[in-house]
């Protein structure tokens, strides 16, 4: 386990109801416990795991905020770490000030995702589950979400996990067969399962493509002649006036770009000027700028 405590705000920045400043490390609950004054003169110390207390939390007897504190013991954590949140009131001041706190008491500032790697260096989660935790939490329609999801349950974990141990089992097999050329290895059945694992790791593949553009989306380019309707679509796929539409061709001079999500899938659609030979040089950069959109999109 790392040794120092990290802190930061978990919740976004903002007004707000609610402010959560997480803690982790080996003495999270006692600089927690440091700041935490309890109506009823419990110490954060002596609680059980996983429960919630009332109280006050205060700096160099300054009172800070009131806040529930949840304390959870290692290795029960998302980090396999001692953890506690101090939930307290929302906004800019007073998280920040609760924040402050646990700094001054200790705890040294978490980097960007710290939190989800000690929890894959403290072996909870693999890689690809630490992936998914920035998935769902960047995900931008249900679909993603779902798919991150998934991932974070271990499916692809389990499933390469099941590959490598097959791998490994025929490459033994061919070892034995090569260092001990007597025994009975059925080597034509290796074969059939070389393929096996080889459709296999396709099928990963043609999975992870599809999920990349289940997370990342795609970027699709509306272009043609002149007054051909493209403005139009623009606006009929994201169901307001985005671009101005009129019976004058050349009306789009720019490219307009919105995201919207089509069957699940973010999708950023590029109005683009119309396609021809133009005389006039605002036209001819729209032109330039619709090729342009042409080489970005999928």
């Amino acid at each position: 386990m790392i040794g120092d405590t990290i802190a930061a705000i978990s919740t976004p920045i903002g007004e707000g109801g609610i402010g959560i400043v997480r803690l982790s490390g080996s003495d999270a609950i006692a600089i927690a416990g440091s700041m935490f004054l309890s109506p009823k003169g419990t110490a954060l110390e002596d609680v059980a795991s996983h429960t919630l207390h009332y109280g006050t939390i205060a700096q160099n007897d300054r009172l800070i905020d009131e806040a529930l504190v949840s304390v959870m013991r290692a290795p029960h954590t998302y980090t396999r770490e001692d953890v506690v949140e101090l939930n307290c009131h929302g906004g800019i001041v007073a998280a920040r000030a609760v924040l402050d706190a646990a700094l001054g008491a200790g705890a040294r500032m978490a980097e960007r995702g710290e939190f989800t790697k000690r929890a894959y260096l403290n072996g909870r989660i693999s890689l690809d589950q630490a992936k998914a935790v920035l998935d769902i939490v960047s995900a931008r329609t249900k679909l993603g979400l779902e798919a991150a999801v998934d991932r974070l349950g271990g499916r692809f974990t389990h499933a390469l996990a099941g590959l490598r141990n097959d791998v490994a089992a025929i490459l033994a097999d061919l070892e034995v067969q090569i260092d001990y050329p007597d025994l009975d290895v059925d080597i034509e059945a290796i074969a059939p399962r070389i393929e096996t694992c080889a459709a296999r790791v396709q099928d990963m593949l043609t999975q992870s493509e599809s999920g990349r553009v289940i997370r990342e989306g795609l970027t699709v380019a509306i272009v043609g002649r002149p007054n051909v309707g493209k403005s139009t679509l623009l606006n009929a796929l994201l169901s307001e006036e985005r671009a101005i539409v009129t019976p004058i061709p050349g009306t789009t001079r720019d490219t307009i770009e919105e995201i919207a999500s089509l069957e699940g899938i973010p999708v950023r659609w590029i109005d683009t000027a119309g396609l021809r030979d133009a005389d006039h040089p605002v036209e001819a950069e729209g032109v330039r700028r619709t090729r342009g959109a042409i080489d970005r999109a999928d």
